[in-house]
């Protein structure tokens, strides 16, 4: 697959920040996407945390495409399909998924259901299926009779 203008642009861009303040960025990213969890308001933009970093989006980009290699939506959905998969494994939790998707960050139903298949393969409701058929399984294994 061959890059893009833009893509080659961006890489070369990203080559002239000092990496010191790409490690700063980082760290910013970390405090308010990660661990604040910023990705679960749905109106959070790269400009925003750009801001709340004090930092520009040019800088935001560069970093997260070099520490996480991809694109501000890509990792905030990432981390939101991740949460989402937390809760649908676990067993305790009786939200629907309809409220998992909105706990969880996304704007709506068919943005969820389309970044969750594509970051896992299968459908939210087969996910939560198969990890209550696995939790089945472990179940059954601590009753081994020996």
């Amino acid at each position: 697959m061959t890059e893009t203008t833009a893509q080659q642009e961006e890489k070369a861009y990203s080559r002239r920040i000092n990496r010191d303040t790409l490690s700063d960025v980082n760290k910013g990213i970390r405090n308010f996407i990660v661990l604040g969890k910023r990705y679960r308001d749905p109106a959070y933009s790269a400009r925003k945390l750009a801001d709340d970093i004090h930092t520009n989006t040019r800088y935001l980009s560069a970093a997260i495409r070099m520490y996480y290699g991809c694109n501000f939506s890509e990792l905030v959905n990432k981390l939101r399909v991740d949460e989402a998969k937390e809760m649908l494994a676990n067993p305790l939790c009786t939200m629907t998924i309809e409220d998992i998707s909105i706990s969880s960050g996304f704007a709506n139903r068919q943005s969820f259901y389309s970044a969750f298949e594509r970051y896992t393969g299968v459908k939210p409701k087969e996910y939560r299926k198969n990890m209550a058929l696995k939790d089945n399984d472990n179940a059954f294994e601590l009753l081994s009779f020996d």
